[in-house]
């Protein structure tokens, strides 16, 4: 009978071969059953974190990579792949440290060929870090798409709170003011509470901080609820922040930034000794801090790499412990495991995924077009069923907006998204046919179809109809399908401008758009002046 080490070594061999043929995910999973057998060996975390890293699963890498240096220091090549993940995760200054830590594992003498490439490459990457990081440290990146707060009066969930009375008088459910002002309420009684928190010395002596708990899930709570209302008041709002979330992830011993897996490893030892009351907190916390992270990463860094990171996280072990504890009613798991807040960062994991796919667009990129169309294809099927409107209690609109119209328009514009860009990439190839015609007229149609699952006084339901025009008009299309969308545009501006004139996106130019549509519909309808409708259909125009 072998060894449990001689398993292992098996095990890893195995786990070397599926590697080699870029089969991360198998890979991973003999990595790990190589584990059970020797968790002494540092080599098999490192393999296993180079594994993680391939399936772009970069706090899992991390968590495997640190691992590995524990067990042992010098294990250069252990210390690569830390500050590979690192970088991943935006975090360069600790990058710096783990490539420092990895050229100071190498020989410096009597190197070998292997060695001295080895050393050369990691020096070389220490110092592509450390310009960057000097870089950011020169020229701070200006922050992007959230609001910068002015006068009071002219943000939009100021403007969208006195007009609820005259929505609820005339019992109108669908609008954009009910959900910017509930996520607004939930924003700022966080922020209130969060200020709350002071600095304090412990009993020996120490700095410490004293804070009230719930903060995080407040802020995250309104993000999930309409991410527009994220917004910036106080200098001190991140240092505040950072203060306070590190006092709750200590409150409720959360796990911060391991990684899933290794998360859904030690659940379950927990639950056993600790009960639902020490888990459901420290779970609660960790993925709301994910959720938070993440769009810090996109909006305030500009990070989409690790913002997908952290919202995949995030979906994973709540999909895991969905799974596993269906029948354990919500008052003991905790409310993160609700089909709606699933949801919730199912959209903004969406929203990352294609705006990642924008920034690295291609066949050969690895976010997938493919990929996206299925996550928004499962989104239809989560939301096939819903009501078409909330129930007769008014309070409900904002939840039915947010969790259930909202989605289902998200879900069709990822649609729209994905027709477009597959036309792109076969216009590329095959310039303009009926094929391609037939992508951007179902691109330009879900786009539509999205627009009407937002209120027409929101400023998404005017931007998807500026997109379904663009994306038609880019390769011509018939002039009554032109005017029809642009009609509905030039309805939905003067509607939208009362809540989002001076939103994040009208700041950031996006509503300038609108204004050039609107110079297409006087040149489309000069036109059509005197054609018959039959005619109008048979007439296309383009973009010149």
């Amino acid at each position: 009978m072998s060894t449990s080490k001689e398993q292992a070594e098996r095990l890893k061999a195995e786990g070397n071969a599926l590697f080699a043929e870029n089969d991360f995910a198998g890979a991973y999973k003999k990595y790990t059953e190589a584990i059970q057998q020797d968790d002494k060996n540092a080599v098999l975390y490192c393999n296993r974190a180079a594994c993680a890293f391939g399936l772009n699963r970069y706090l899992d890498s991390c968590t495997d990579a640190t691992k590995a240096t524990e067990l042992n220091q010098g294990y250069a090549k252990a210390w690569s792949r830390l500050a590979q993940a690192q970088m991943s995760l935006n975090r360069p200054d600790q990058a710096v440290n783990a490539w420092k830590r990895a050229v100071a594992a190498l020989p410096v003498e009597n190197m070998t060929a292997a060695e001295k490439k080895q050393r050369e490459s990691y020096t070389a990457e220490l110092a592509t870090v450390q310009a960057k990081l000097v870089d950011l440290e020169a020229n701070p990146r200006e922050p992007k798409e959230y609001v910068r707060t002015r006068a009071s009066d002219r943000l939009p969930w100021d403007r969208a709170v006195t007009l609820i009375p005259g929505l609820q008088a005339s019992r109108q459910w669908n609008s954009s003011a009910y959900v910017i002002t509930k996520a607004y309420f939930e924003w700022q009684q966080a922020v209130e509470h969060m200020k709350l928190g002071k600095d304090v010395r412990t009993p020996n002596g120490l700095p410490g901080y004293f804070g009230k708990l719930g903060v995080i899930a407040g802020l995250s709570n309104a993000l999930l609820s309409d991410e527009r209302v994220f917004h910036i008041a106080d200098a001190d709002f991140i240092e505040r922040y950072n203060k306070q979330l590190m006092f709750e992830l200590t409150q409720t011993r959360a796990w911060g930034d391991r990684g899933a897996r290794q998360i859904m490893e030690q659940i379950p030892g927990r639950l056993r000794s600790e009960g639902w009351d020490s888990v459901r907190p420290a779970i609660a916390v960790t993925v709301r801090a994910w959720i938070m992270r993440a769009f810090m990463e996109e909006k305030l860094k500009n990070s989409i790499e690790a913002a997908l990171e952290f919202y995949t996280s995030a979906l994973d072990l709540l999909q895991w412990g969905k799974e596993l504890w269906k029948d354990v009613p919500f008052e003991d798991k905790g409310a993160v495991f609700r089909p709606t807040f699933i949801r919730g960062i199912k959209c903004l994991r969406l929203d990352a995924f294609m705006a990642a796919y924008s920034k690295h667009p291609g066949e050969n990129s690895k976010y997938s077009l493919n990929e996206l169309l299925a996550s928004a294809e499962d989104l239809l099927a989560e939301l096939q069923d819903i009501p078409e409107q909330p129930g007769p209690d008014m309070e409900d609109s904002a939840f039915f907006l947010s969790f259930f119209r909202y989605p289902l328009g998200q879900a069709h514009a990822m649609r729209g998204f994905y027709y477009h860009h597959t036309g792109i990439l076969k216009r590329k190839k095959e310039g303009i046919c009926e094929e391609l015609m037939n992508h951007y007229m179902q691109s330009s149609q879900a786009y539509l179809k999205a627009a009407s699952y937002f209120p027409i006084d929101d400023e998404k339901h005017a931007g998807f109809l500026h997109t379904a025009f663009d994306v038609q008009f880019d390769v011509g299309g018939p002039v009554n399908y032109l005017l029809m969308i642009l009609d509905k545009l030039n309805d939905a501006i003067p509607r939208m401008k009362p809540i989002w004139e001076y939103g994040a996106d009208a700041q950031y130019g996006a509503h300038a758009a609108f204004a050039t549509d609107l110079k297409f519909r006087e040149k489309l309808s000069r036109a059509a002046e005197g054609v018959s409708e039959e005619e109008r259909g048979r007439m296309c125009m383009r973009r010149d």
